[in-house]
């Protein structure tokens, strides 16, 4: 025995109900219509028409004594509220026509384009460089740097590719080695020079093809991969320079690749026994100074060499090296040096979890910012505003520091790529950014307004947070010396010490009013010393 049960169809939703309701209001005509305005409170036995009966009561009304003593208890209130018009301008625009030095504003960045390399097997971007008439072209320099994982197989070829056709390259560019490093000549656009990873230099001319028109002779190039290259600015246009690893500076003229113009070994200036260190980097700014070329190295070290006309090139400072009394080097090779294109006297420089600010003036770095939780492989200064500079990340983040606004966090940080950023060239005008993996993949970046357009007095703002912090570092580096002056004729003979504690009173406040801190900073200040030295 079984009893049938009876089927139930149940609907149920959580969707909220809504209706839809419409309502006209009602129209209002308006219309501008006369007023009549009719003089009142006066007593009913005055015709306030006539001007003699108002003319006789006014003067009546004055001569009585309760009219005096009721007007200047009613002007009491009055003359408090005049005395404070005349104090304080209610309806005055205090900055009325000033515009602000700098708002706060969000600023953002997006990915407007990707330009993946057409081989087949995986190879970084080690160099990027733009056309120099515009945003229109961009060389990509594609390699392996990572030692024996170059294959046979491995295409050997670099790209220039146009950024509005991103599916295939425009040209590209036939070598036997893979170009570590490309750039265009700022004088002949269809002129380029690549740097190779058996470090030899080939020089294009686009306008006779794809190959090279010279090389550089193999007894006369480098022994090492040619890591970066840079045009110089002459009448010709046709003087160049490379830096190696193998430790040489190499100086050229394109119409002659089989000999060096000059020549110059990367040495770190040791007194006793001169080692040579490999290039990683080079910078040349002419604003800097025409002769006057950064190199940045494998230990950490950056090197100024100077080219004076009929002389021996030579390297005259070593920013960050011990034995030469500077400090705050690099714990990894320089994989960037960067020169402000506003101030050329300070530079950017980038060599592991850290970017550091340098002065020519100065044996160590000045500003650096804290440590990432990833090694920086990249960096590029804005060329529109003088507080901007990105670096690029091993953990495919792109930083963006804006040093007019705040100089204690970074201002925008973004994922660009999920595998590691290898190179970085933000374009003249500022307003687009090209960055390079490891997968050979270039992302365009569009940047923001705020980061392109400079605020009001930005340049002069900034030279001067420049000189204030150069002063302070050079006050520092003179209460080192004189600490290390006083202990050593300590440790000679402690009795010819005497320090008059008035002097010392009187140069301590100096040295704070100098640097703008209190007196209370004494004890960091001279644990910050002590833990330099």
């Amino acid at each position: 025995m079984y009893v049938e049960q009876t089927i139930l169809s149940v609907t149920l939703d959580n969707i909220p109900q809504f209706s839809e309701h419409s309502v006209n209001t009602a129209r209002v005509q308006t219309k501008s219509r006369a007023m009549l305005h009719v003089e009142g409170g006066w007593p009913k036995e005055v015709d306030y028409s006539e001007a003699q009966d108002t003319l006789k009561w006014r003067k009546r009304l004055e001569k009585d004594p309760a009219f005096v003593g009721t007007v200047k208890q009613l002007t009491k209130s009055t003359v408090l509220c005049l005395e404070q018009n005349n104090t304080i301008d209610l309806f005055e625009h205090y900055f009325q026509g000033e515009e602000p030095e700098h708002l706060p504003e969000n600023l953002t960045m997006r990915t407007i384009a990707l330009f993946k390399d057409p081989a087949d097997e995986k190879r970084s971007v080690t160099k990027i460089g733009w056309h120099p008439e515009g945003p229109t072209k961009i060389v990509g320099s594609y390699s392996n740097l990572r030692f024996q994982r170059m294959t046979d197989e491995m295409p050997m070829a670099s790209f220039i590719w146009d950024v509005h056709e991103r599916n295939a390259p425009l040209t590209e560019l036939r070598t036997s080695s893979p170009l570590v490093a490309c750039q265009y000549n700022h004088k002949n656009v269809d002129c380029l020079l690549g740097g190779c990873y058996n470090g030899i230099l080939n020089f294009y001319d686009l306008r006779k093809g794809p190959t090279p028109v010279s090389k550089s002779a193999v007894e006369v190039s480098h022994y090492d991969p040619v890591y970066d290259v840079v045009w110089l600015q002459s009448k010709t246009g046709t003087e160049c320079a490379s830096a190696s690893s193998d430790g040489r500076l190499l100086f050229w003229d394109v119409r002659k690749m089989t000999e060096t113009v000059d020549e110059c070994v990367l040495t770190d200036g040791g007194r006793d026994e001169a080692k040579t260190l490999g290039g990683c980097s080079l910078e040349w700014m002419q604003d800097a100074g025409p002769t006057k070329y950064l190199v940045g190295t494998e230990h950490g070290i950056i090197l100024s060499c100077n080219k004076r006309p009929k002389k021996q090139v030579e390297v005259g400072a070593w920013f960050g090296s011990e034995e030469r009394g500077g400090y705050g080097k690099h714990f990894g090779p320089v994989c960037a040096v960067k020169r402000n294109p506003f101030h050329p006297k300070f530079f950017l420089t980038v060599g592991d979890w850290c970017a550091k600010m340098w002065m020519e003036e100065l044996k160590g770095p000045m500003l650096q910012t804290p440590y990432y939780p990833s090694f920086l492989s990249a960096a590029s200064w804005s060329p529109t505003r003088a507080g901007v500079f990105f670096l690029c990340r091993q953990d495919g983040r792109m930083e963006v520091w804006d040093y007019f606004y705040r100089m204690n966090e970074v201002s925008l940080s973004q994922k660009v790529s999920d595998c590691a950023l290898t190179s970085l060239s933000v374009q003249v005008q500022g307003s687009l950014a090209a960055v390079g993996d490891t997968e050979g993949v270039i992302t365009l970046m569009q940047l923001c307004d705020g980061l392109v357009h400079p605020g009001s007095n930005e340049k002069n703002l900034i030279g001067q947070m420049f000189d204030r912090e150069t002063k302070r570092e050079k006050n520092l580096e003179s209460i080192k010396k004189q600490v290390g002056q006083v202990k050593e004729r300590t440790d000679k003979d402690p009795r010819t010490v005497t320090i008059d504690q008035a002097e010392y009173q009187a140069r301590e406040k100096n040295f704070f009013a100098d640097v703008g801190m209190t007196g209370d900073d004494l004890g960091t200040t001279l644990g910050g010393v002590r833990a330099a030295g």
